[in-house]
């Protein structure tokens, strides 16, 4: 008994010796994590010009289209004497320009005071990437890295999208809520004891079909999307007409009822007054 209960501890004791070193491991990664860069004190940027189309009702980037781009830096400093500045740009064909050199999204460019003077022009574009949901897109990020460390010097984004994307996405929210305005409807004719069975069909049709154009909008198939947000809706509202109809059929059955009830007192009421006269009359 002693043995089973030594071995017992000592096999929980090395659970707690591996579940100790993996907390340390995991918290020596999340330590190891990036932080947000801090804005480069040394170099100001000026986004003079931002042009790309527009999706229609939207401030969003339409696919496919071009970008183009244009920031002043200024203010350069130079107590920190030569840095290095790297662009990024998820922009298809991403391509800018200094002066005369020629720059790719991951290029470089040694960032020497004395050469440019207190400001540069760089120009920047591309063409926004073919989407099938709405994506972030980095337009343009350029970093400064001094001997110390790297530092922020701009970040463009913008969301890049479609007009059928935005219409699944708008169909898809109409949905949302007349799921939500039906499902509540029905919950509150269900607590007044009212049969909404045919409504209660009807509402998980429509859950059945907003919960697809979630699924097709996840895999990028905004066509098929917008349609099942549609049947959705239109199930939603036809079980939110249904629950509706059923409370005013089961009132208008109650007033029917309480009707009867007050013609049936009257009649009775009536004949025992004309009953009392008859016999007052006999008398």
């Amino acid at each position: 008994m002693w043995i089973l209960l030594k071995k017992k501890l000592l096999s929980f004791l090395i659970l707690a010796v591996f579940l100790m070193s993996l907390c340390v491991s995991v918290s020596g990664v999340v330590a190891k994590e990036p932080t947000a860069l801090q804005k480069s004190p040394f170099v100001t940027p000026e986004i003079k010009n931002i042009d790309f189309e527009k999706v229609s009702g939207t401030e969003k980037v339409k696919n496919g289209t071009e970008v183009s781009i244009k920031v002043v830096l200024t203010n350069i400093s130079g107590e920190i004497g030569k840095s290095t500045l790297t662009f990024y740009s998820d922009l298809v064909g991403a391509e800018g320009h200094i002066r005369e050199e020629v720059l790719k999204s991951g290029s470089s460019y040694t960032l020497d005071p004395q050469e440019v003077g207190e400001k540069f022009v760089v120009i920047w574009s591309g063409t926004a990437p073919e989407v099938e949901k709405q994506e972030p897109c980095t337009l343009l990020n350029i970093t400064q890295e001094t001997t110390e460390k790297v530092y922020l010097v701009v970040d463009i984004k913008e969301d890049v999208t479609s007009e059928i994307i935005e219409s699944a996405l708008s169909a898809l929210h109409k949905a949302e809520e007349a799921v939500g305005s039906a499902n509540g409807t029905i919950a509150n004719a269900t607590k007044e004891g009212i049969n909404v069975e045919a409504a209660q069909t009807s509402l998980d049709l429509a859950k059945v079909h907003l919960n697809t154009s979630r699924e097709r909008y996840s895999k990028g198939m905004p066509e098929e999307a917008l349609e099942e947000a549609n049947n959705a809706f239109e199930s939603a509202k036809e079980a939110e007409e249904e629950a509706k109809g059923a409370v005013v059929s089961t009132e208008s059955t109650n007033y029917v009822i309480i009707a009867a009830v007050v013609i049936i007192v009257v009649v009775v009421v009536v004949f025992l007054i004309m009953h009392r006269r008859r016999k007052r009359e006999i008398y």
